[in-house]
């Protein structure tokens, strides 16, 4: 009886520790717009990941189509056919398991126009390229309005396992176990038509150009001098000749230092990229980078990219003499154009008004919980309307590239300000963006969502630069 009991106790604590699946979704919204499907739901605290599921009209039973972080709720699914009934599917996946779904139905009526969505082809893997020791990276062939899904197995004949989806032709692989030495097929879909799988194609089929490019981030500069007239030495400052220390490594090493510009013009397809490049961020747009980085830079004939916050800048510059009060002094926008028309100083955004710490619910530059792509996309382009504004006025560019404040993001706030315009992000020091601290690139693979988020390392006083640099 002692046992019977001991054994019930001990399924009532097991049943405890794992807790209730996640409730099943309130709502699930679709609406037609544009031969596309818009899909919403509601936000669930529960929700560490959304998966959504489609059934099109001629298929028997529903297929993966989405898998959402718990801070997105909408999808939209581009390629519906002209007329059919489509079922969605929701499911929330939470710490304790997955909870039951919530199905939602759309009919596209007929346009008339005989049904003009074509098959897709059967697609070609070109290239299987082990980009670093964790990730692979699989290339396709594009084909006009297709998703594409990535299928990978341990053997060439072995069982396939749908891993991703994704819109765009190429899949970055990354695993904690430092495997990269798979099989994978392809499928691409369009409407309501699946093709055939591809060929399979292990890693190391027609390897592309790897390259590495590490990313340092500096913030202040300062002397004894700046301390003694009121400057603060804050937790990310470093003496300027620790940063001209750094600047000799780097030479007698033989970096190049390359600026955003030149690093996107090369996954372009533009350019040509030195044998070991190196770019050097410097966050903010304090007074320090004119008067102690700046002709460090020049001297050594090296380039830093300056990620300037614009209301800071704006403030500076209407009351430059309020700069010897200040324990936080910063640039005048006179004073980064003469910097950037040097050469030696690429000035790029830290944002024109999101460089708070804790601004409506929201760290910096990215999302809160609950934001969707409707709610945060119009925050994201009118500050890079505002930031562009102040780029065209003072050095005739546009903004190509942004800093993360704070080293804040999701992938969410990715999407966001690519659309709004920037073509390269900057994050902090995120193993789970990138897993190597140098960032490795296929250049074939180009500029895509997944490559122009980089990584990069916070250089902090008193510590060697070899600390920051993987040879």
């Amino acid at each position: 009886m002692k046992r019977i009991i001991a054994l019930l106790l001990a399924v009532c604590c097991l049943l405890t520790a794992c807790g209730e699946k996640p409730a099943a979704p309130r709502e699930l919204s679709v609406a037609a717009k544009n031969s596309t499907a818009l899909i919403s739901w509601a936000h669930s605290d529960e929700a560490e990941t959304y998966r959504l599921y489609r059934r099109a009209p001629k298929d028997s039973e529903f297929k993966f189509i989405f898998d959402s972080a718990g801070s997105e709720t909408s999808y939209t699914d581009r390629y519906v056919k002209d007329s059919g009934t489509y079922i969605y599917k929701l499911e929330i996946i939470g710490k304790n398991g997955v909870s039951d779904s919530l199905e939602s139905s759309l009919v596209i009526q007929s346009s008339g126009s005989g049904g003009n969505v074509k098959a897709p082809e059967k697609p070609d893997i070109d290239s299987v390229t082990a980009m670093d020791k964790y990730t692979a990276v699989v290339s396709v062939k594009p084909q006009d309005n297709c998703t594409y899904e990535f299928s990978r197995s341990a053997s060439e004949s072995g069982g396939y396992k749908m891993v991703s989806t994704s819109d765009e032709p190429y899949f970055y692989d990354e695993h904690t176990d430092k495997k990269t030495d798979w099989f994978y097929r392809v499928r691409t879909v369009r409407g309501e038509y699946r093709s055939e799988l591809s060929e399979p194609r292990k890693t190391g089929y027609k390897p592309g150009s790897v390259f590495g490019v590490p990313v340092l981030m500096y913030h202040e500069f300062v002397t004894q001098e700046d301390l003694d007239s009121g400057v603060a030495f804050d937790e990310y400052a470093v003496y300027a000749d620790e940063f001209e220390s750094d600047l000799k490594w780097f030479e007698s090493k033989g970096f190049t230092t390359i600026t955003a510009e030149q690093l996107i013009n090369y996954l372009e397809g533009k350019g040509e990229m030195p044998e070991k490049p190196l770019i050097i961020t410097i966050d903010d747009g304090k007074y320090g980078v004119y008067k102690r980085a700046w002709p460090l830079l020049k001297k050594y004939k090296m380039k830093a990219s300056l990620s300037v916050i614009g209301y800071e800048i704006d403030n500076a510059t209407n009351a430059p003499d309020a700069r010897s009060k200040s324990e936080a002094p910063y640039c005048t926008w006179q004073e980064l154009d003469e910097m950037s028309k040097s050469g030696a100083v690429e000035i790029i955004s830290h944002t024109d008004k999101q460089h708070y710490f804790l601004h409506d619910g929201r760290c910096g530059a990215s999302t809160k919980k609950g934001d969707t792509i409707k709610t945060f996309l119009p925050i994201a382009q009118k500050d890079y309307a505002d930031t562009a504004r102040n780029f065209k006025k003072y050095f005739n560019t546009t903004p190509l590239s942004m800093a993360y404040p704070y080293s804040r993001r999701t992938e969410l706030s990715d999407t966001a300000w690519f659309k709004s315009g920037y073509k390269l992000l900057y994050s902090g020091d995120d193993e789970f963006l990138r897993r190597s601290m140098t960032n490795y690139f296929v250049r074939e693979a180009g500029l895509n969502r997944k490559s122009a988020v980089l990584r990069r390392v916070a250089r902090m006083t008193k510590k060697p630069i070899e600390y920051y640099i993987e040879e």
